[in-house]
């Protein structure tokens, strides 16, 4: 749908126009009405519009300085200028500023719909361009090593989506890795800063620079991407950068001591090995930055990464791993130690996606992730310090809930006293259905107010109608009124009401008419103006569509009736 706004200091021109682009139904056309070059500017200064037909000689602002304002606001809009004079001078002017048509109103309305229907045209062709497609690549090129990341911190997660597509996902996003060989990853996390006034957007600039320095020293042989786990530790991903013609893929996936795949990863560990020292010691002179590293002296596959990454964060929280610049590489399970229950990435992956379903209403989907995640340790009788973690990893999901649903019931305190105690139930089970009670009650919290809401909007709907039936009651005014989009508004009102909008307006239209025809001895064209019709022609149709009669029919209808 196009938005044609037509400009003339003569209301029977804007007014007929208004009345004859209403009823090209061919043309996908919302058509507004303006009858001077300040009241178009009011209506553009709101209002997205793609074509305007102005009139060049206007008192006050004429059209082409209208043409230029229109141009700053919205340089895609298309101008068609109407004019009663044939002169070569208007015309060229009118192009210098990229005008796009030029219309003599002796040529009729013919001449002006074509116009209007070439300035579709190059709206359409406009987004179809060679431009913005090369603009769309340079966006995407600057976007990549976000999504390069985003995509690896997935993998971390134990995403199925984004495991299950990446070798495209590699190729799409341009990453110097193999899908079908295995990875070494290295966690890295920053003990110390050198000034402990640094923002969020100084360390950010930090993180880049060991970045650089890292790619510095391993980018000889190795391809190498880093990924944030959290705040302060990052993880890297590593393949070598070439890999012997003679090695298929069997032997490059092995990782069991066997193969020339296993030749080139101890080649390549060792050189990683040797780099990291640098690597630490050039970060701290240049940068006044402690780092820790560790790396397990073993390649893995793709799907292994996120219990790697959990297993380099146990090392990081115990023992010598508390302290500051660790080194530490080691071979394998043996020489970790054992931190107990951890989360893996896929439940880590869940508990995300349960905060964004309790959020968002979502509460079919919620419950079914919500019993995946119970059931883990339902079926375990040695599950304790599993089921610990998982209890007190939700209480931080539920809580703010719990405190902003249930505070005005004054039940809050009480509520939060039990949601902190596992020790307050007697079975897991217990536990299990208590946070899915609360679940189900933050849902329909959440769903009564939503209803109030749109309740809410459809009520300001009905009043801004009721009180400007006269005016302006369009979509694009009445979405300007409530702040919100007008097929939003659109979707909602037909939601809540059974109703289209326009049917709504069309029908309140209609009542006043009805009420104003059998009560007072107004004229037509008062009538009209008075229920928002720029044209009485326009409202005749609109009536006897409606009614089937004409609006004189039903007055003398009525007359008869009181007799």
């Amino acid at each position: 749908m196009y938005r044609l706004l037509i400009v003339d200091d003569e209301p029977i021109i804007v007014n007929g126009l208004v009345d004859f682009f209403a009823q090209q139904e061919e043309l996908p056309l919302e058509v507004y009405g303006a009858y001077s070059a300040e009241e178009a500017l009011q209506l553009l200064l709101h209002n997205r519009l793609d074509i305007v037909v102005t009139d060049i000689g206007m008192p006050g602002m004429d059209g082409l300085q209208l043409q230029k304002r229109i141009v700053r606001q919205w340089p895609r809009c298309k101008v068609i200028f109407l004019t009663g004079f044939d002169e070569f001078a208007y015309v060229q002017e009118a192009m210098r500023h990229q005008g796009v048509d030029y219309v003599l109103k002796a040529e009729g309305d013919g001449a002006i719909v074509r116009a209007v229907e070439k300035a579709i045209e190059q709206t359409n062709a406009e987004m179809k361009k060679e431009e913005l497609v090369a603009q769309a690549e340079r966006q995407l090129r600057l976007a990549i090593p976000s999504l390069q990341k985003e995509l690896l911190k997935s993998v971390l997660l134990e995403d199925p989506v984004s495991l299950r597509r990446l070798p495209e996902q590699f190729r799409e996003l341009q990453l110097p890795f193999d899908a079908r060989r295995q990875a070494l990853l290295v966690m890295v996390r920053v003990d110390s800063y050198k000034s402990s006034s640094y923002s969020h957007y100084d360390r950010g600039l930090l993180a880049s620079a060991i970045h650089n320095i890292a790619a510095e020293y391993l980018q000889a042989s190795v391809s190498f991407v880093p990924a944030e786990l959290e705040y302060g530790r990052t993880v890297w991903f590593l393949q070598p950068s070439a890999w012997p013609e003679e090695e298929g893929d069997s032997s490059a996936a092995d990782g069991d001591g066997d193969g020339v795949g296993d030749d080139v990863w101890t080649a390549v560990i060792s050189f990683v090995k040797g780099c990291l020292e640098s690597i630490q010691l050039t970060c701290k002179e240049l940068l006044g930055m402690e780092l820790s590293f560790v790396m397990r002296e073993q390649p893995l596959a793709w799907n292994e990464a996120g219990k790697r990454a959990e297993e380099y964060k146990g090392v990081l929280s115990h023992g010598l791993g508390m302290g500051t610049e660790l080194l530490y590489t080691y071979r394998g399970h043996g020489q970790t130690p054992d931190p107990g229950p951890v989360h893996t990435g896929q439940w880590k992956l869940k508990l995300e996606l349960l905060k964004r379903q309790l959020e968002n209403g979502q509460q079919e989907a919620f419950h079914a992730v919500y019993a995946e995640i119970m059931n883990e340790a339902a079926g375990r009788g040695d599950a304790q310090a599993l089921r610990q973690e998982i209890y007190y990893s939700l209480v931080p999901l539920f809580l703010p809930h719990v405190n902003r649903h249930f505070a005005d019931a004054g039940c809050s305190e009480s509520a939060v006293s039990k949601l902190t105690r596992l020790d307050a139930f007697h079975s897991w089970e217990e536990a299990t259905a208590y946070f899915r009670d609360i679940a189900d009650a933050i849902f329909a919290r959440s769903m009564v107010g939503m209803e109030q809401e749109e309740h809410a909007v459809v009520q300001k709907i009905h009043r801004y109608v009721h009180d400007h039936l006269g005016d302006d009651v369009s979509l694009v005014r009445i979405g300007d009124i409530t702040g919100h989009n007008t097929k939003y508004l659109s979707r909602l009102y037909k939601k809540i009401t059974g109703e289209d909008l326009s049917a709504y307006i069309g029908r309140m239209k209609l009542a006043r008419a009805q009420t104003m025809l059998k009560e007072t001895e107004l004229k037509m064209y008062e009538i009209s103006a008075a229920i928002g019709f720029l044209s009485e022609p326009y409202f005749y149709r609109f009536f006897r569509k409606a009614t089937g009669i004409t609006p004189l029919e039903y007055r003398e209808l009525h007359k008869v009736a009181r007799r």
